[in-house]
């Protein structure tokens, strides 16, 4: 296949899933609405026990945002290609010439670009009520963090997905998988109250790197050291995704699906 032809394919496969994704705009209003609902539930049982400033607010703001945009990446791959089955039309669309990964790509990239948007209009007031002018200044840079921190979430999506066509229990699946990102974040709880075990294990996910990457650029300390580990984990979370993704695929074509 021509590159021009792929290009043309990515581009109508990522066509058709803003068209399906505008359907249903009250989603894109949660994305909005669901960390200020949120943060300002933990900060009103807080400010029983203490006093809660602009800043509180914003951690547990960006907190949540992260958790919310993590678990939205990982679950993209897994939950369209159970939509796919359930329609009957998985095996089809493995049967095609086209590359799953590209398809898979395709449909996570448009997640991406809704997750950031979604991330830049519900920060907006916040930012700029708490920092002012210089806050929206660096909503920009952390915007570009978090593109950067969702493709190790892809990858590690791109593995769930190889596993969603070997099970039918997807909802379980992903409740369990919706459960580890919001204890691993590190924005529910902080290191200090988790098991030094657990600590390690929470500072080599990519969900707190990427939390307090852009929490740091936020709050303006400039790009946190975290950046490298973030770095480095995009690389090995992406390879692990399409190993685990390719693996499966390979073995399920030559049995078939269940």
């Amino acid at each position: 296949m021509r590159i021009t032809n792929r290009v043309s394919l990515f581009w109508a496969i990522m066509i058709n899933e803003f068209k399906i994704i505008s359907r249903e705009p009250g989603g894109l209003l949660i994305l909005i609405i669901m960390p200020y609902l949120v943060a300002g539930g933990m900060a009103a049982m807080a400010s029983f026990f203490t006093r809660v400033n602009g800043v509180d607010f914003i951690r547990q703001f960006i907190g949540f945002e992260i958790i919310m945009v993590s678990v939205i990446m990982v679950q993209t791959g897994a939950r369209f290609l159970n939509e796919e089955r359930s329609g009957g039309r998985l095996e089809a669309l493995m049967a095609t010439p086209v590359s799953m990964y590209m398809v898979l790509f395709a449909t996570s990239i448009v997640m991406v670009l809704v997750n950031v948007g979604a991330y830049v209009v519900a920060s907006l007031p916040i930012v700029y009520g708490t920092f002012g002018l210089s806050g929206l200044v660096r909503l920009i840079p952390s915007m570009i963090i978090v593109i950067v921190g969702l493709m190790p979430l892809y990858g590690i999506g791109l593995a769930l997905a190889g596993l969603v066509i070997r099970i039918r229990d997807v909802d379980a699946l992903m409740n369990v998988v919706t459960s580890l990102i919001t204890v691993l974040s590190g924005a529910t709880y902080p290191l200090y109250v988790l098991p030094k075990w657990i600590s390690a294990v929470v500072v080599a996910m990519p969900m707190y790197q990427l939390y307090q990457s852009t929490l740091s650029i936020i709050m303006g300390g400039g790009v946190s050291a975290l950046i490298y580990g973030l770095a480095a984990s995009t690389v090995a979370y992406l390879m692990l995704g399409v190993f685990t993704y390719g693996r499966i695929e390979k073995s399920v074509l030559k049995a078939g699906i269940r």
